[in-house]
């Protein structure tokens, strides 16, 4: 259960993002700004970095899907096939992540696309104006993973996770 902490932490900032995105009625420069800064701040935390992302992830799933806690993380050293199950959890983890980095990339963009604007203008979502149809979609996309991921983990250790997690 202490494994799958990391992810629900994932899962919760994912589900932050997407909401700060969506409840956001940004119209000036600064709102704009303020609100791909906040989403910034949260996708630059360490637990959004490659390799933490990944050994978070990795460490859950090569522990739970095996029945025989010796052979858990045995395939690593090249000892063991890992299941089906594992390479699904792999490919969506993946998946993920990429919007994740993807996610990254668009918020850098759309704040050095805001920095050309003048101070206190009515910035609009149009022709001209801040396009949020991509950060929506990759934020739709990577929470979309995450509930994908979370339906590969065992019932009772998610429902057990999530009361532990969620105090």
């Amino acid at each position: 259960m202490e494994l799958l902490q990391p992810i629900l932490t994932v899962e919760r900032e994912l589900s932050s993002v997407d909401q700060l995105l969506h409840n956001g009625k940004p119209t000036t420069k600064e709102d704009y700004t303020s609100l791909f800064q906040q989403t910034q701040d949260i996708l630059s935390q360490s637990l959004f970095d490659r390799i933490s992302f990944k050994k978070a992830f990795n460490a859950f799933a090569d522990n739970i899907y095996y029945s025989d806690p010796d052979q858990a993380n045995l395939y690593l050293g090249g000892g063991a096939i890992p299941k089906t199950s594992q390479s699904i959890a792999y490919l969506v983890r993946n998946d993920v992540l990429t919007g994740v980095e993807d996610m990254r990339a668009e918020v850098q963009y759309l704040l050095k696309e805001l920095a050309k604007k003048n101070d206190g203008e009515t910035v609009s979502v149009s022709e001209g104006g801040v396009d949020l149809e991509e950060i929506f979609r990759l934020s739709r996309t990577a929470n979309g993973g995450m509930i994908k991921y979370l339906e590969l983990v065992p019932p009772k250790e998610l429902e057990a996770g999530r009361a532990r997690f969620s105090q």
